[in-house]
């Protein structure tokens, strides 16, 4: 019988090694007549055997690991069975680094030009919607809820709507509460008629809106509706007076 050349990197397992016929068949199902003799050298040669395999397995391991990081890799399994957490679409570091683009500040002269190009687009919207202002006194109000381009003001007293928006104005506050979904309610469940407001019809420089800031305003419609204009700070709400302080009993 020809010999079994020997095992690199396992010391102790010679090569030539013959192979001894064994009548009969194996354990395990194996074709008998063969078996391989153990390597010389008893159990010690055998566990060097053993503990070098387990090396080699283990260094598989770290190939397939080291092959599944990287930067397009993440999350991939290498060959040896490792799995990789590099910067990929699967790896831990998604999400981390964010790139930011920082603006430009503004000159004083863009910024005058820029607000010089809001009024003329401003203004040629109103031509178009053939806005009509209806009350020449302002209203006192407060803002109900701010977005970022508009706002809704309550007045603080419904009768100084003229009469002939105030039906306008019902109807669109009804077609605005029958829009909203998601079991939220428009303006916060209000059930005063609110009044729309572009913020570019804020007429008071630096003037910032806010929930319950008092506001002064004229009223106007148009092809699409009414709402509010020449937008003002309004009287803020009278303090209320402090209570009389109660005078000490005699001794």
């Amino acid at each position: 019988v020809p010999g079994v050349p020997g095992v690199p990197g396992v010391p102790g397992v010679p090569g030539g090694m013959p192979m001894m016929g064994m009548p009969g068949p194996m354990p395990g199902g194996m074709p008998g007549g063969m078996s391989m003799v153990p390597p010389a050298g008893g159990p010690e040669v055998a566990a060097a055997a053993a503990a070098a395999a387990a090396q080699v397995q283990q260094q598989g391991g770290k190939d397939g690991e080291d092959k599944g990081k990287g930067r397009k890799g993440g999350g991939g399994r290498g060959k040896g069975g490792g799995k990789g957490k590099g910067w990929g679409k699967g790896g831990g570091m998604k999400g981390k680094w964010k790139f930011v683009r920082f603006r430009k500040e503004l000159t004083p002269e863009e910024i005058e030009e820029r607000r010089k190009a809001n009024a003329e687009r401003h203004s040629a919207r109103i031509e178009k919607e053939e806005r009509k202002v209806l009350t020449e006194e302002f209203i006192e109000g407060e803002v109900v809820q701010r977005a970022k381009w508009h706002a809704w003001l309550k007045p603080k007293d419904p009768e100084q709507i003229p009469v002939e928006c105030r039906e306008a104005l019902k109807e669109m506050n009804a077609a605005f509460r029958a829009k909203v979904t998601d079991g939220r309610a428009f303006c916060g469940g209000i059930e005063t008629d609110v009044i729309y407001l572009a913020v570019a019809d804020i007429k008071e420089d630096g003037l910032v809106l806010r929930s319950g800031l008092p506001v002064k305003f004229k009223v106007y419609s148009d092809n699409k509706g009414i709402g509010a204009c020449e937008v003002v700070s309004g009287e803020p709400a009278p303090a209320a007076p402090a209570a009389p302080i109660a005078a000490a009993a005699p001794a």
